[in-house]
């Protein structure tokens, strides 16, 4: 009878120092970071002459795919507005153009793993992003006497220590998103 609990209480001792050693392992092991960067331009004719400018100054947030179910929604109405075979023009450009003064209120308000804003020359760069993980890049900058600019761009998933270039531009629609590479 004492060898048999000598011999359970072994056992449970071994299996509790397996394991714990094992979370000790993981814990240690370093995954490094991902990162994303990119340049965002708007392309404008002047002069009859196509010019693509920076965009400085846009915020740039970084979500979770998942958690930015509630702008892809309002991207989704707006494609849905204006899919519809016989929809009255009018109607699909308020449905439109109400979703993405949504976007705009929504995006600072969604869970962001990471925020920056572009500089001078547009450029942008996240570093330090978890891997294993899909994401959206999204810019938004309320603009003076027109249109709100929502940018949207995605990535595949992220592997530990991959950098991804995602170049954006503001003539893209905002509905879709622009994938890296």
């Amino acid at each position: 009878m004492r060898k048999e609990i000598t011999s359970i209480s072994c056992a449970v001792l071994f299996s509790c120092a397996y394991l714990w050693a094992g979370q000790a392992l993981r814990t240690t092991l370093n995954v490094a970071p991902a990162g994303i960067a990119g340049h965002i331009t708007v392309d404008e004719v002047v002069g009859r002459k196509l010019q693509s400018n920076p965009v400085s100054k846009l915020k740039l947030y970084v979500l979770r795919v998942e958690d930015s179910q509630p702008l892809q929604d309002l991207q989704q109405r707006c494609r849905r507005a204006v899919a519809q075979p016989k929809a009255d023009p009018l109607r699909a450009y308020n449905t439109c153009a109400q979703s993405l003064a949504e976007a705009l209120a929504l995006v600072p308000k969604l869970p962001s793993v990471a925020s920056t804003e572009t500089d001078r020359e547009g450029l942008y760069r996240f570093e330090n992003l978890p891997a294993a993980g899909r994401y959206q890049v999204v810019g938004v900058k309320e603009v003076l006497g027109a249109e709100p600019l929502v940018i949207v761009g995605i990535t595949n998933k992220l592997k530990a220590g991959e950098r991804v270039t995602l170049h954006l531009s503001a003539n893209d629609p905002w509905t879709r998103a622009t994938v890296a590479h």
